[in-house]
């Protein structure tokens, strides 16, 4: 089922720039078991997803102030003129005029940068489910075996509840005492942060800020009788396991424009080398400035490499860094867009529209994680050498974790001019950092992109045919386009423990391409293409290349 409810925070005259809305939907399922092995009992799976939306139309609050909504209106009011009887107070009357006019020109600028945010929207989703094998009850009425006496499995179950209905199952006899049951209870949990705002600092430009943070987390485990007295059972709770992923938008932009020196060794490397010593004083309280390590956080405990490893890509004080492995706070990603340049007359004169665009994108992402079985709380856990390299044993244990970057585009300029041509330049980067921790290792893979472009219509293009039936004339547009993209990227392998530097692939790519685009009607398009890419390979072991692909292609759409 499915609940939907509109908060009515929007009908309070002075809220009603605030929407909110709240859904809640849940279901049930009841699946027989295989009538050869009816004594390991059906299986019951419940799940419910609460979903909260709340959108802020700044604009609209704005509006409910008359002087902002006069600042911040695109074309001031001009006011009428009277017109004097002489030239002295005409003159006097402008100048006055034109100074008010200059106040409020004034102030339109600093009340669109003060109330530039347009519009804050925030979701918020939680999901969550529950799987219990071995339940011997008949589904009936509603789902529920006896719905008016004993309901089973009860009502709220069926609803979408995740409280634990095992102890109760067990003592009303609802889970099979079968000792060979061999099906996994299984709870599954998620939660999905999403915030954006809007700003518009000056006219015609807009920035979009966005911000994610994603968790997922599965729970098993065996739940069964492990007496061979059936009439007496024991459930016993057996090999619970948790497992799950993570991700988060992240803000590593002060290294993003750190370059590798020319030996491939990297200042950011060795400052996640120094910052595990900062990192494991923190975790083990010591101020004593030591040369070694505290006990059970040497220099490859997790929980010292994974905070040492984002202070250093994100270019933060390794003693503010957060010791959390999950980031609880979402760092803002944006996308930036202006398109008013053809306010200048001599871009309106010769242009149709010029944009400028810039996008920034970065996560910080935990792939996998899954519970260590031999965990125990820190104060209780006894060191051992020969044991997880002498560190504690953390509660997840996790293989890799990963920072990507990307400007799509860094910087990027589309003109569309008066007489059919257009042109496009644009400039990406992008970048993905893993840190391996079960190789002890950094994988870095950068690359950058240059792109140009041309375009040209070239209108009233006539063409013969022959269908047979006659020679037919066709008039259409012929669009021309060519664009070269030139693109590099490397991947280079850092080891920890060796603390060196070794470049393992990378390449140089040219791509050319050039087109010809014709539509002969509405179900036919003709095409001549040239591609071409030339490939220059970083490690010696690979050979240059070049791929050549010209054609022709016909394209028919059938109704």
């Amino acid at each position: 089922f499915d609940v939907r409810y509109t908060l009515p925070i929007s009908k309070i005259p002075l809220l009603s720039w605030v929407n909110s809305t709240i859904n809640y939907d849940a279901g049930y399922d009841w699946r027989s078991s295989s009538l050869a092995a009816s004594n390991y009992g059906n299986t019951i799976q419940n799940n419910n997803s609460i979903k909260f939306n709340t959108q802020l139309n700044l604009t609209s609050l704005y509006n409910k102030v008359p002087f902002l909504k006069k600042l911040l209106a695109n074309n001031s009011s001009n006011r009428s003129r009277i017109p004097s009887r002489s030239n002295l107070k005409n003159d006097i009357n402008n100048n006055v005029e034109n100074q008010e006019e200059s106040k409020l020109k004034i102030l339109n600028y600093i009340a669109k940068g003060l109330f530039s945010i347009k519009n804050f929207a925030i979701s918020y989703t939680e999901t969550n489910g529950t799987l219990l094998p071995g339940f011997l009850p008949e589904a009936q009425f509603f789902g529920l075996n006896s719905p008016l006496n004993s309901p089973a499995p009860t009502l709220g179950f069926v609803l979408g509840s995740q409280n634990d209905l095992r102890i109760q199952a067990a003592e009303n006899g609802w889970i099979t005492t079968d000792t060979l049951l061999n099906y996994l209870y299984t709870q599954t949990f998620s939660n999905n942060l999403n915030i954006r705002a809007t700003v518009e600092p000056i006219s015609r430009f807009k920035i979009m800020f966005t911000g994610s943070r994603r968790y997922s987390e599965n729970e098993s485990e065996y739940f069964k009788n492990t007496s061979s007295d059936l009439l007496n059972p024991e459930f016993e709770h057996v090999s619970n396991t948790r497992s799950g992923s993570f991700n988060i938008s992240f803000l590593p932009i002060k290294t993003a424009f750190i370059s590798d020196r020319m030996d491939n060794s990297s200042e950011l490397f060795d400052n996640f080398l120094n910052y595990r010593y900062d990192i494991a004083q923190r975790l083990g309280n010591q101020n004593n400035f030591s040369q070694s390590f505290p006990e059970g956080y040497s220099s490859s405990s997790q929980d010292v490499l994974i905070p040492a490893f984002l202070a250093a890509y994100s270019g933060t004080d390794p003693n503010k860094q957060s010791l959390s492995i999950f980031p609880k706070v979402p760092m803002p990603n944006w996308n930036l867009n202006f398109n008013g340049f053809t306010k200048i007359r001599f871009v309106k004169n010769n242009f149709k529209n010029i944009t400028m665009s810039h996008s920034y994108r970065s996560t910080y992402s935990v792939g996998s994680f899954i519970s260590n079985l031999n965990y125990l709380p820190y104060s209780l856990q006894e060191l051992n050498p020969n044991i997880y390299g002498g560190n504690y044993i953390p509660e997840f244990q996790i293989d890799q974790v990963n920072i990507t970057e990307q400007f799509a585009p860094f910087f990027k300029l589309d003109f569309t001019m008066k007489n059919s041509m257009t042109a496009r330049v644009e400039y990406k980067k992008d970048r993905t950092i893993s840190l391996n921790l079960s190789n002890s290792q950094i994988t870095e893979v950068k690359g950058f992109e240059y792109i140009v472009g041309l375009g040209y219509r070239i209108q009233g293009v006539q063409l013969m045919f022959d269908g047979g039936s006659g020679q037919k004339q066709v008039n259409s547009d012929l669009d021309l386009r060519a664009d070269i993209s030139i693109r590099n990227n490397k991947t280079i392998i850092r080891r920890i423990e060796e603390e060196t530097n070794q470049p393992t692939s990378g390449q140089s790519l040219i791509t050319l391409k050039f087109s010809a685009d014709y539509v002969v009607n509405n179900r036919v398009n003709l095409k001549l293409f040239y591609d071409q890419v030339v490939t220059d390979y970083v490690v010696s072991s690979s050979f240059p290349t070049s791929n050549t692909n010209i054609g022709v292609s016909f394209r028919l759409t059938l109704m």
